[in-house]
């Protein structure tokens, strides 16, 4: 029994020497040796992920292009209200045709178009076509173009009768004027067409209404009202409503007060201010209104009813003007204002008034009349309409010639 004891006491001190686990090999601690170099845990190799692909749009994104800077505008010239004259015209901006060789002018006209003078859809009132006048008093076609102006003068048989027309067109409506003798309304002051328009470098003038003639009708000037006469007249008729008076806006458009129209100083002014008028034109009566030619059997001034060489100013388009006058040839021109309106609405006018004709009645180019003058001598007068080239002495680039 003691020598079983003693082999159990045995066994339990071997398994407590040895450390032996209860369900496995005896786990053995070696003691590391110093002359070894210490060993390095390795991590396993780990597969490197893919890289993305980028996926290509099914619209490419376009590559942006820069915004050109703008073109720069062409200047604009205008001319001071109360300027005592215009800038000269360029004497190389003048030039002249033979009645034979009207094409040469519709090239001008065209070179308008293209420096932006005339619109490309904008009508013309001269026609190559037309029977230019040929007789004793001929002259040549006449035109002027710079940048700020175009301007063309003939002379056509319409009816048998030798007339002169002078179409312009400007680019700002400072350009169409008016010049009143001793530059004062009532200054008692006539002088020559010729004079008139070479003191203020007109492109081309015309006759106005000889306002100092007569006292009927009103008159503003420099955007003032100068003349509102309301003494009586013929007739139920004032002075200052007896006949239409045709205003020019600041716009360089036509605007009426009609015959027999009621109104007081003050109406007239609040016209004027709501139309922004420049200066008024007082003689008549209107010839053209909305392209239709009007007719009158009563008129007070320029022997309307009878034959009677005539002159009128009408206006064609923006910033676009016809002047047309009746004057003698060979023969004396004559027509009633009624003929004289039906011949005005054959051209692409859109208004129309009648001016002072007769001896009065004359065009003007480069300070020398261009039609035949009644009776054969300039008459002295009291004003004219005129227009004027805008361009600055130091901007001078001929476009025309």
């Amino acid at each position: 029994m003691d020598s079983i004891l003693s082999l159990l006491l045995c066994i339990c001190l071997i398994w407590a020497a040895f450390n032996i686990h209860p369900g496995g090999v005896p786990e053995i601690k070696a003691t590391p040796d110093p002359t070894e170099a210490p060993s390095v845990t390795v991590a396993p190799e780990r597969t490197p992920e893919p890289t993305p692909v980028p996926v290509r749009s099914e619209k490419p994104t376009a590559t942006p292009i820069p915004t050109p800077a703008p073109t720069p505008e062409p200047p604009h010239y205008t001319i001071a209200p109360d300027a005592a004259a215009a800038p000269a015209p360029v004497a190389d901006a003048y030039g002249s045709a033979g009645n034979d060789s009207p094409q040469d002018v519709i090239r001008v006209i065209d070179r308008a178009r293209e420096i932006g003078l005339l619109r490309e859809d904008e009508e013309v009132a001269f026609r190559a076509d037309a029977q230019f006048y040929t007789g004793y008093h001929r002259r040549d076609i006449q035109y002027y173009l710079d940048e700020t102006i175009l301007m063309i003068c003939w002379k056509e048989v319409i009816d048998g009768c030798s007339c002169t027309l002078a179409e312009v067109k400007v680019a700002d409506p400072s350009q169409f004027r008016r010049k009143l003798a001793g530059d004062k309304f009532g200054s008692g002051r006539a002088q020559f067409a010729s004079d008139l328009s070479k003191s203020v470098n007109a492109v081309v003038a015309m006759n106005a209404d000889y306002y100092g003639f007569r006292d009927l009708g009103i008159v503003a000037y420099n955007g003032e009202l100068c003349r509102f006469n309301t003494g009586s007249a013929y007739r139920n008729y004032f002075k200052y409503n007896c006949i239409p008076s045709l205003f020019i806006t600041s716009a360089g458009d036509f605007v009426y007060i009609e015959q027999g129209e009621t109104h007081t100083e003050e109406s007239v002014k609040a016209f004027m201010k709501e139309h922004e008028v420049s200066f008024s034109l007082a003689f008549g009566p209107i010839l053209v209104k909305d392209g239709i030619a009007q007719e009158v059997n009563w008129y007070p001034l320029g022997e309307a009813l009878q034959g009677y060489s005539r002159a009128g100013i009408g206006q064609i388009d923006e910033l676009h003007y016809l002047y047309f006058s009746l004057n003698h040839g060979e023969k004396a021109a004559r027509w009633t204002v009624n003929e004289f309106a039906r011949h005005y609405a054959e051209f692409p006018v859109k208004t129309a008034y009648c001016l002072d004709g007769g001896q009065t009645g004359e065009l003007v180019i480069r300070g020398e009349p261009y039609n035949y003058i009644d009776f054969g001598a300039e008459r002295a007068v009291s004003d004219i309409i005129y227009f004027a080239s805008a361009l600055p002495e130091k901007e001078r680039s001929i476009q025309g010639g």
